[in-house]
């Protein structure tokens, strides 16, 4: 099954794809600001933290058929998804007081856009992950230790502030469904658990501890 998405992933199907998916989370995204930001479930956090991005970019790398395809379709879908969610809050504006803004956000949008090209290249490495050596382990670990470390952060931050259980239980489920599927793809399986273990902590403590 995964092989058939993939041959038909091979073809400028997957730009047009990669594309839609992304204005469609540039949109949904941008949605979830109409939900509060200070309580229970938070589900407006979605786009502010990391976990969302790491699982979805993760699946379209994953189902891409080459680095280069894989690194075109990640920025396709992070561009898209970039500007639907600032060309959205600029149309809310004129309807919506809360969503004015003078204009459109250029600034953050273009801001926005160096990250895009830096996960292309991010999803080119990545890829490589479909090749016998020695970096398989580790690169199938990295995306899963970026989860493991938003688990972590968001875990203490809810434990401490009662908030963002939907972000919590979305980067749990996440963590499981990746963490899972890809123990079973790796070459090495305690380089796999040993490289989470490392690299999760280190993302914790560098980029999470800091804020809690």
């Amino acid at each position: 099954m995964e092989e058939l998405i993939k041959i038909k992933l091979n073809s400028l199907k997957s730009y047009i794809l990669s594309t839609g998916l992304g204005i469609l989370a540039g949109i949904i995204t941008r949605l979830s600001d109409f939900f509060p930001n200070d309580n229970l479930w938070n589900f407006s956090s979605i786009a502010t933290l990391f976990g969302f991005w790491i699982f979805t970019t993760t699946l379209v790398i994953y189902f891409s058929s080459s680095n280069k395809n894989a690194a075109i379709n990640v920025i396709l879908y992070l561009f898209s998804m970039n500007f639907s969610f600032y060309f959205l809050l600029y149309l809310l504006g004129y309807f919506i007081p809360r969503f004015y803004t003078e204009g459109f956000q250029w600034n953050l949008f273009m801001l926005y856009n160096i990250v895009v090209l830096v996960g292309g290249i991010i999803a080119y490495i990545l890829h490589f992950w479909n090749k016998p050596n020695k970096l398989n382990s580790l690169l199938y670990a990295l995306p899963v230790s970026g989860l493991v470390a938003e688990t972590i952060g968001v875990g203490i931050y809810f434990y401490k502030n009662d908030t963002f259980l939907f972000q919590l239980i979305f980067d749990f489920l996440s963590l499981i469904i990746l963490g899972g599927w890809f123990y079973k793809k790796v070459n090495n399986k305690l380089t796999y658990v040993l490289s989470i273990g490392i690299v999760s902590l280190s993302g914790y403590f560098l980029i999470y501890r800091p804020f809690l």
